[in-house]
C-alpha cells in the first residue's frame, strides 16, 4: 500500500456540511451505513469541484456513477493520505486554517467518520508518524512579540477508530540557526525513524510575508538553490542532526503555497531525498541523494541523476511503491513553473537506477497520451500500490474516470474501473 495543544483547540465543524448525492438532501446518522467494503475513492463534480466519496467491495471491472457517493465532502481539494487503517483529508485554504477531515472502517465493514478538524496554525506539510499519529507544520511563523519570523509550528494529532481526532500538542521551532546561514526553514515530509525521531527534508529561504497575491506560502528568496539539507528532529523538536549536501538542490516539490514530499522511505530502510530541480537558479537536474540506515551524512557514493534518464523531463511529485521502486509523476514540458502540468509517468528504481516508462509522448499504447490527461492537474490524482499493483487514477479532457491496473515490472496494464460524471477521479484508498 502507499507509503501513500490540547484537544481543546480540536473544532469540529459539524455534520450539517455532509450530503450525499444532493446538497439539498438532510443528512441523516446511517448515511455512511449505505456500503460496505475496502475501497475508497474521492471524485469531484464538473459543475462547482464539489468533492464525493464512494465506498465499495470491490472495483475490478466496475462502473459507478459520481450519484453512487454515500457522503459529500464539506470543503474541496483535499489532499488524502492513508496508512491502511485510517485516512485523512486536508483541504489547504492558503493563508487561513486549514481543515481536515478523517475516516476508517467498522468492523462490518462500513465507513466510519472520525472527525473533522481545523489546523489552526495552517499546514503546508503534513505525514503520518506512526499507526495512530499525523504532524502538520507550517513555515514562517511570526512570535507573538513580532521580533521573529522564522517559526516553524508543527501540530501533533491522534487518530484512532474509537477516539476519532484529536489535537495533542502544538508546538513551535525557531529555525533561522538550524544550518547556520541566517535563513527560515520550511519542512516537508516526514520519515519516523525507529529511535522515536522523524527525518523532515528543508527549504530555506528568507521571510516572505503572506498577502492576498501569494496566499500562505512561506517560502521566501532562496538563497542557497543548490543545497539539499534535512533535519533529524524528536517530537519535542529539538533537532538532533543536520544532514546536508550540495549535489542538488532542495528534496521538496511546490504547487501554489502547498508543499509536494519529496523525502521518502524504500522497504529496506534507505531514506531517498528526491529534488524536482525546479528552482530558477539551480544549477542542478533533478536527480535523488539517499541516506542509508544509521548514517550521519548523505551517502557519498549516490546520486541519481533522474533528468538525465527522463531525457530531459523533471518530475513533479513521487511516491513509494514497493521494495526500492518510486512512481514519478513527470511535467509536460521541459521548462517547468509551479502550474505547469505533468501526466508523463514512470517507475524509478532507485537500486538500479533505472527508468520504466508508463506512458510519455512517445509511449501512449498504456494510458492516454499526456496532453490528454487533465486528473492530477493540483493535488488530486493520488495512485495506490496494493497487492502488487499500481492503480493509477486517471481522467482524461473529454471522457470519464478510470482507474489503470499496471504491473510495475513489466509497465502492462489496463483500466479495471470507470467513473462517469465526475471531473476528476482525485484520491484512491484501501482501509483495512
Amino acid at each position: 500500500m502507499l507509503k501513500s495543544f490540547s484537544s481543546s483547540a480540536l473544532l469540529l465543524l459539524g455534520a450539517g456540511f455532509l450530503a450525499a448525492c444532493s446538497t439539498n438532501e438532510v443528512p441523516t446518522p446511517d448515511l455512511l451505513q449505505n456500503t460496505r467494503g475496502h475501497w475508497v475513492l474521492t471524485v469531484n463534480a464538473q459543475s462547482d469541484g464539489s468533492e464525493y466519496v464512494i465506498h465499495a467491495d470491490d472495483i475490478e471491472g466496475k462502473t459507478f456513477h459520481i450519484k453512487d457517493n454515500i457522503l459529500e465532502m464539506p470543503n474541496k481539494h483535499y489532499t488524502w493520505l492513508s496508512n491502511g487503517k485510517t485516512a485523512v483529508g486536508f483541504s489547504y485554504q492558503q493563508g487561513n486554517p486549514g481543515v481536515g477531515y478523517a475516516l476508517g472502517l467498522n468492523p462490518d465493514l462500513t465507513l466510519n467518520k472520525l472527525g473533522e478538524f481545523i489546523v489552526r496554525s495552517r499546514f503546508t506539510n503534513y505525514e503520518y508518524l506512526n499507526d495512530t499519529t499525523f504532524v502538520t507544520s507550517v513555515g514562517g511563523q511570526v512570535s507573538a512579540d513580532g521580533k521573529r519570523n522564522d517559526g516553524a509550528t508543527f501540530e501533533f494529532w491522534n487518530i484512532t477508530p474509537a477516539g476519532g481526532v484529536k489535537l495533542v500538542r502544538r508546538k513551535t521551532l525557531w529555525t533561522s540557526d538550524i544550518t547556520g546561514n541566517g535563513e527560515q526553514a520550511t519542512f516537508s515530509g516526514i520519515i519516523p525513524l525507529a529511535d522515536g525521531t522523524f527525518l523532515s527534508a528543508m527549504v530555506e529561504s528568507g521571510y516572505r510575508e503572506r498577502n492576498s497575491e501569494n496566499g500562505g506560502s512561506s517560502i521566501g528568496e532562496v538563497s542557497y538553490p543548490d543545497s539539499c539539507w534535512v533535519a533529524q528532529l524528536d517530537t519535542a523538536l529539538n533537532v538532533k542532526h543536520i544532514f546536508r549536501d550540495g549535489r542538488q538542490s532542495y528534496a521538496a516539490g511546490q504547487y501554489r503555497s502547498m508543499m509536494m514530499r519529496t523525502l521518502l522511505r524504500a522497504d529496506d530502510g534507505k531514506v531517498y531525498a528526491f529534488s524536482n530541480g525546479m528552482h530558477e537558479k539551480t544549477k542542478h537536474p533533478a536527480g535523488a541523494l539517499r541516506i542509508l540506515p544509521g548514517a550521519k551524512t548523505f551517502d557519498p557514493t549516490y546520486h541519481f541523476n533522474l533528468q538525465e534518464k527522463t531525457n530531459g523531463y523533471k518530475f513533479r511529485r513521487v511516491w513509494h511503491l514497493t521494495g526500492s521502486k518510486f512512481l514519478l509523476e513527470i511535467y509536460n514540458t521541459k521548462n517547468v513553473e509551479s502550474l505547469t502540468p505533468g501526466h508523463q509517468f514512470a517507475v524509478a528504481d532507485m537500486e538500479t537506477q533505472s527508468i520504466l516508462w508508463l506512458n510519455n509522448y512517445n509511449k501512449t499504447d498504456l494510458l492516454p497520451n499526456p496532453d490528454l490527461i487533465s486528473s492530477g492537474s493540483e493535488s488530486g490524482g493520488v495512485p495506490l500500490f496494493h497487492d502488487g499493483y499500481l492503480y493509477l487514477p486517471v481522467t482524461k479532457l473529454s471522457g470519464d474516470a478510470q482507474i489503470y491496473k499496471i504491473d510495475i515490472n513489466t509497465g502492462q496494464g489496463k483500466p479495471i474501473t470507470t467513473i462517469t460524471g465526475a471531473h476528476e477521479l482525485r484520491t484512491i484508498i484501501y482501509l483495512q
